[in-house]
């Protein structure tokens, strides 16, 4: 997790983040049809030759006061014609355009051929282009106009063992919100940890905007076999009209995640001095 401290945000050199994801839903387009998404799909070929078909994601609004464990699900009944979620992807496989009927999402991923990662600022830039290339395809095809209701930013942390811990067992010196039991008397140590907490988004003016979602799972990477934990942050919401709400949920992501780690594995990711 690293951006530029020009924005006041903290800064990693060897970050754990192997995806970020920023995505706009918006209303629905009843006029968009199988044949679209293939016309959108020539005008980006060049850049995304390859593509997936995927099951399409369920519309997802935060709600102010939401239950705990609540989602709040819209479901629509959908044409059958119409792609449940297509995949554009990039001829390395480090970039990724996701479009359903009511989603535009862009994917940014690390590989083993592409370790470098790619800056916010950069990230938020393209997306942009992306964007905007997508809405006036919809307005040239007179499909209506992409009117953005919810955005999320998404980075996925794959904190591999062999650097600072090497069991799942020692989940107190990666998380700062986490203290294990003392060995004696029970229950003892736990052998792995599994968190899943929300936190409330304020605006700029301290409105509720959002929340954060954090969701933290023990599991092992396939490559080596090795223990890691996979840490999901999410900023879901809304803040003004279109996609203002993209500069907020990056700042909260950045920012817990700093907060929920520790000052020891900030070492080893190479946190620099502010």
């Amino acid at each position: 997790m690293s951006d530029s401290p020009k924005l006041g945000l903290p800064t990693f050199d060897n970050p754990p983040v192997v995806e970020t994801v920023l995505s706009a839903q918006f209303e629905k387009l009843p006029a968009l049809r199988s044949v679209h998404f293939g016309l959108f799909w020539e005008r980006v070929r060049e850049r995304f030759p390859t593509t997936e078909e995927h099951p399409a994601l369920a519309s997802i609004v935060e709600q102010a006061k939401e239950p705990p464990q609540a989602v709040q699900l819209r479901f629509e009944a959908t044409d059958s014609l119409l792609p449940r979620r297509l995949w554009f992807v990039n001829g390395t496989g480090t970039e990724l355009m996701q479009i359903q009927g009511d989603r535009f999402i862009k994917n940014w991923r690390k590989t083993d051929e592409n370790t470098e990662y790619i800056h916010y600022e950069n990230t938020s830039k393209t997306f942009a282009a992306d964007f905007r290339e997508f809405q006036n395809f919809l307005a040239d095809e007179k499909l209506g106009e992409a009117k953005v209701n919810q955005c999320e930013v998404t980075y996925v942390n794959h904190i591999v063992s062999g650097e600072g811990w090497s069991n799942w067992n020692e989940a107190e010196r990666l998380f700062s919100f986490w203290r294990n039991p003392p060995a004696e008397p029970l229950p003892g140590q736990a052998e792995d940890l599994g968190v899943r907490a929300r936190f409330p988004i304020l605006g700029p003016n301290k409105e509720w905007v959002g929340r954060l979602h954090l969701d933290v799972q023990p599991a092992v990477r396939t490559a080596d076999n090795k223990p890691m934990y996979v840490m999901n942050l999410t900023a879901r919401g809304m803040y003004g009209s279109g996609v203002e709400f993209f500069d907020i949920g990056h700042r909260w992501v950045v920012k817990s995640f700093e907060k929920l780690t520790t000052e020891h594995m900030h070492k080893y990711w190479r946190k620099r001095k502010k």
